[in-house]
């Protein structure tokens, strides 16, 4: 009779685990430059047996070198040659006096602080939250990136005290600020333009109700829905094009700062010595750390069993000694990681070091992996967050090495800036292609977008 029953048996299997080393050399690979920072005076703070060793030297914010007096000597000389060379090409070459170190490192925009500070003092205390998420929420452009609902939800609040909180911040920000498409953008600004007497009889209506007749150059269809001449069509387009903007932060005025920028420290270094490209990783001049010596003396005495110890007391040199090395082993793999990637990408983008963004070659980090023997995730990390500063001394994001695109862009931006006539996308594709590059309309029309430009009818 067969047997019905049932049992459960243990079966050996291998697994694969990260060890707790290397998940710690993970989370501190994949970190920017100031979450590093924080991450060493936590640690600083937290384990006894580590220190930041003593330097007689002050030390250059930029490039990690030590300074001169208030004077960081490398960067002056780099700012110099750099001044020397634009002279060439310039009426009127900058002061000696006027010399700043830091004016390669973008300023941050206070644009976030005001419209806070606004917001805090118009509303009350209870829709501070509000205000600082939705602040939160513009993107580069000045848009609000998410609806209503959603922030209502996230907020535990209701859709109506978000959509108060949201049309105080258009009130007081920079016109069309926190508009959720172009067309409430443009209607934002038409509203501001006209309490300052500024108006077209026509425009309001036209954007509102026939805004895809409008970009479709239906102007004909237009006029005869509103019972107007085809000319004062026209004459509100102009009146578009001439007052308005489509994108809240495309151009900066006096009174409002642009898109805000962060405050960037370049995390790799690339300079041009003797007609060679070098790169630096500049975390090794920022952090001096070393194992306490008087921890270490302690911790071999204990191995050695010459000192009378605890089995506490050993415990507790053992745990601070190993975790402190292990923090400096992760450090120094870190730094060599970016830095074996920094000696890969100058190598394979020469091209686009030394001439610019238009010579920049297609590569992944797949490529990068597969040369360095690593997995493409961990140059991923590597990369993450993470800048470099050119020979130019332009600072980029590590990203901008792995976006072939770029070289594409920055064509079809020329090309728009120099028009004479509005070139469609059809037009842009056709001047691409006499140049070599072969890119379909529908790629020029989604690089267009990205670059926040209007299609010809608009422009």
């Amino acid at each position: 009779m067969m047997d019905m029953n049932m049992g459960m048996n243990l079966l050996p299997q291998q697994q694969m685990k990260a060890s707790p080393a290397l998940i710690a050399l993970n989370n501190m690979l994949v970190l920017s430059t100031q979450e590093l920072q924080q991450l060493v005076q936590n640690e600083l703070e937290d384990n006894p047996a580590l220190e930041q060793a003593e330097s007689d030297e002050a030390l250059c914010s930029r490039c990690g070198r030590p300074l001169s007096g208030a004077t960081c000597i490398y960067c002056l000389h780099e700012d110099m040659k750099l001044a020397e060379a634009e002279r060439d090409d310039s009426s009127s070459a900058p002061s000696e006096d006027d010399f700043d170190p830091l004016l390669a490192i973008a300023a941050p925009s206070s644009l976030r602080e005001t419209l806070e500070r606004d917001l805090h003092i118009s509303l009350p205390a209870e829709d501070h939250a509000i205000a600082d998420y939705l602040i939160g929420s513009l993107d580069e452009h000045g848009f609000l990136d998410g609806e209503i609902d959603d922030i209502a939800e996230t907020l535990k609040t209701t859709a109506a005290e978000v959509e108060r909180v949201l049309l105080k911040m258009q009130e007081l920000a920079p016109a069309g600020i926190g508009a959720r498409n172009v067309q409430e953008c443009l209607l934002i600004q038409v509203a501001r333009i006209e309490r300052h007497g500024l108006s077209n009889p026509h425009i309001r209506t036209i954007i509102s109700e026939h805004w895809f007749d409008l970009g479709e150059h239906r102007y004909g269809i237009i006029a005869q829905a509103l019972g107007i001449e085809y000319d004062d069509v026209v004459a509100a387009r102009d009146f578009m094009r001439q007052h308005l903007r489509p994108f809240p932060l495309e151009r900066a005025s006096d009174n409002t700062g642009a898109a805000e920028t962060s405050f960037v420290l370049p995390d790799v270094v690339i300079r041009e010595e003797n007609n060679q490209l070098i790169a630096e990783v500049v975390e090794s001049r920022r952090f001096y750390l070393r194992l306490n010596p008087l921890y270490q003396e302690l911790a071999q005495s204990a191995m050695r069993q010459q000192q009378d110890i605890s089995a506490e007391e050993r415990e507790h040199l053992s745990t601070f000694v190993t975790r402190a090395r292990l923090f400096l082993t992760n450090m120094r793999q870190r730094r060599e990681t970016i830095r074996r990637i920094a000696e890969v990408l100058i190598d394979r983008q020469e091209a686009y070091l030394r001439h610019g963004v238009r010579h920049l070659a297609a590569l992944t980090r797949a490529e990068i992996a597969a040369v360095l023997g690593v997995h493409e995730s961990t140059v991923s990390r590597a990369t993450a967050n993470k800048y470099v500063q050119l020979p130019s001394k332009e600072i980029v994001p590590f990203s901008h090495f792995f976006t072939a695109s770029l070289s594409i862009k920055d064509v079809i931006q020329e090309l728009i800036a120099n028009e004479t006539t509005p070139l469609t996308d059809q037009d842009i594709v056709e001047i691409l292609r006499q140049r070599g590059l072969d890119v379909a309309r529908r790629t020029v029309t989604k690089y267009r977008g990205q670059l926040g430009i209007l299609p010809s009818t608009l422009r």
